[in-house]
């Protein structure tokens, strides 16, 4: 199983969130999930979107942690090798750079203010 990483946006008035983008790696395993909230500090619930103002800043320490501190994650390294402090940091980065993609209008579509973003795992 796997998480479904997402970018959306709000339709104008309305509760539906469209999804317009997705990372590059976009389903990581559900085994990395104790791992993600612990370098992010962020206790996320799948399936549920989030803003990405919001997010953002829990999506970079994060990255951070995993690159700075990468022994302090090794413990949430999943027994079989699906889900490793490597393969958490690729996922955080892509899901930034997918952010980031959106927000400067990389992905052929218009730039979408952070504010108008919403992020799903």
């Amino acid at each position: 199983m796997s998480y479904d990483l997402r970018i959306g946006v709000r339709v104008h008035n309305t509760d539906i969130i469209a999804v317009i983008d997705e990372p590059e790696l976009s389903s990581p395993t559900y085994n990395l999930g104790k791992m993600f909230r612990a370098c992010t500090g962020w206790d996320f619930h799948q399936g549920e979107w989030y803003n990405a103002a919001e997010v953002l800043p829990k999506i970079e320490h994060g990255v951070k942690e995993l690159s700075l501190n990468r022994d302090a994650y090794k413990q949430y390294d999943a027994p079989n090798g699906w889900g490793t402090t490597s393969s958490a940091l690729e996922a955080l980065k892509s899901l930034r750079d997918c952010i980031y993609g959106n927000v400067a209008g990389d992905n052929n579509w218009q730039a979408v203010p952070l504010e108008h973003l919403y992020v799903c795992w």
